[in-house]
C-alpha cells in the first residue's frame, strides 16, 4: 500500500461543509433544549408563585 492518495478541493469543500452542517445542526438542537428548558422553569416557577399566594390568603383580598 505505498500509493499516495490526495483530496481534490472538491473532497476537502464537501468534507468541510458536512462538519459545518453537523456542528450548526447540534448548536440547534441544544439551543432549542435550552430555550425550552429556561421556558419550563419560568412556568413551573410562576405555578408555584401562585400556589404561594393562594395559599396565603391572597386572593381573599379581593373578595374572591
Amino acid at each position: 500500500m505505498d500509493e499516495k492518495r490526495n483530496l481534490t478541493e472538491a473532497d476537502v469543500t464537501a468534507i468541510a461543509e458536512q462538519i459545518e452542517r453537523g456542528i450548526l445542526n447540534r448548536l440547534q438542537l441544544n439551543v432549542g433544549r435550552g430555550v425550552l428548558g429556561l421556558a419550563w422553569k419560568w412556568l413551573l416557577t410562576g405555578v408555584l408563585l401562585l400556589a404561594a399566594y393562594g395559599a396565603g390568603g391572597g386572593f381573599k383580598k379581593w373578595g374572591a
